[in-house]
């Protein structure tokens, strides 16, 4: 007995294999936009991880949001290449758009929390090629609501593309940039602060020359430096006199940064505004009586070879300030929470890091340091605001401001 089929039936059982073939292929082909799109959010999201450390270094909020934000570029990058959908486009497309508005906020106007709530930072190539990732990602996503643009398929331009943005990120966090920002939490800051005073004690306690708000025992320690001097007997101003003298004398062996390192001396943290850059030998001035030709740093107003001598830095252990100079108006401070690697700061001092966060990057933790004193005995490079006041507003970025990465440095003269 035969059987007879109809011909559409026919058809219809020809067609259902390939169909379902056909089905299976589009399922399991990406298209290149959609690997680039997922790129980038991987990109972006490493960025934030890296960066989330050190943001956590001076506020949990901001340390916790790039976290979240991390999580969610890297989620959202598994979705665009194995679960893609309506939903998932417009997640990317709101992520990313949130993380553009909050980076342009933050480098206007400031965000309103945080240890430097009010203050906005200045664009580093970290962040302005972050936040660029993300805006090409919108831009990508976009284009995938083209049909065509889904369906094009090219894995060897998919592949170059992919590993281009992959080495992007990876020398982004790799840069010395990079390093400072993780290590500090914000991007550079833009604060516009008048050379007219140093530190200050505001309605929410001190602020540094930066405007920043002065965190753990050094804040108590500028707030008493801004005291007004106290007048001096006449002996007393005689042994003072001398002192500076000697202090002097010492700065002016040593009149450039090529002569200091020439003496075996090396830079410590680099440069910052108001404090400058410390050279320290190694060969003394950590401990013993107080003797104004011994400071532990000399400092200059930079880095270079040509970079003058404008001060020097006394140092000293115990539990209470040392006698240091005559009379009573040399005000010591001490630093707390303090993350050397060798001669470079890797969280900003004074902060809230933790001795884990900077076991994590490989430094040695201090919770409290000694007492030091700064003292401006450098004719033509006196401080405004003392000869011992901590902060000299003389001394400032090679640009003319004050404005620093998240450790507190920038380029001087």
């Amino acid at each position: 007995m035969a059987t007879v089929l109809d011909r559409p039936t026919i058809e219809s059982l020809e067609d259902k294999p390939s169909a379902r073939r056909s089905s299976a292929d589009r399922s399991t082909e990406i298209g290149f936009v959609q690997w680039l799109a997922a790129a980038l959010l991987v990109g972006a999201g490493a960025v934030h991880f890296a960066m989330a450390p050190s943001h956590f270094g001076e506020s949990t909020a901001e340390g916790v949001g790039f976290l979240v934000v991390a999580w969610l570029q890297m989620g959202l990058a598994v979705a665009v290449v194995f679960r893609y959908s309506r939903r998932v486009q417009i997640a990317v497309v709101a992520v990313s758009a949130a993380c553009i508005e909050a980076w342009a906020v933050s480098r206007t106007v400031g965000f309103p929390f945080g240890a430097h709530a009010g203050h906005a930072e200045s664009v580093t190539i970290v962040d302005g090629l972050t936040v660029a990732t993300e805006a090409a990602t919108v831009v990508l996503t976009a284009m995938l609501l083209s049909q065509a643009v889904l369906r094009f398929r090219s894995n060897g331009v998919a592949l170059v593309a992919v590993v281009a943005v992959l080495a992007l990120t990876s020398a982004l966090i790799a840069a010395p940039a990079a390093r400072n920002h993780s290590a500090a939490a914000h991007g550079a800051h833009d604060h516009g602060t008048t050379a007219s005073s140093a530190a200050a004690t505001g309605p929410t306690g001190p602020t540094d020359l930066n405007g920043h708000h002065i965190h753990g025992v050094k804040a108590q320690d500028v707030a008493a430096e801004a005291q007004p001097d106290k007048p001096l007997d006449p002996n007393t101003r005689a042994v003072l006199q001398q002192q500076l003298v000697v202090a002097r004398a010492t700065a002016m062996r040593y009149p450039t940064v090529a002569s200091v390192v020439a003496a075996g001396y090396h830079v410590i943290g680099g440069f910052g505004p108001g404090s400058g850059a410390h050279y320290i030998s190694f060969r003394g001035g950590f401990g013993g009586s107080f003797d104004p030709a011994k400071p532990l740093a000399l400092i200059y107003d930079g880095t270079s070879p040509t970079s003058q001598m404008v001060g020097l830095m006394y140092y000293a252990m115990g539990n209470t300030p040392p006698e240091g100079f005559a009379g009573p108006n040399d005000h010591w401070h001490r630093h707390s929470n303090i993350c050397l690697k060798g001669v470079d700061v890797l969280f900003p001092p004074d902060s809230d890091v933790t001795q884990a966060q900077c076991a994590s990057l490989g430094g040695s933790f201090m919770n409290i340091t000694g007492w030091m004193v700064h003292a401006w005995v450098v004719p033509s490079w006196e401080s405004p605001a003392g000869v011992f006041s901590h902060e000299n507003p003389n001394l400032r970025c090679a640009d003319g401001t004050f404005n620093t990465d998240t450790i507190g440095r920038c380029q001087g003269t």
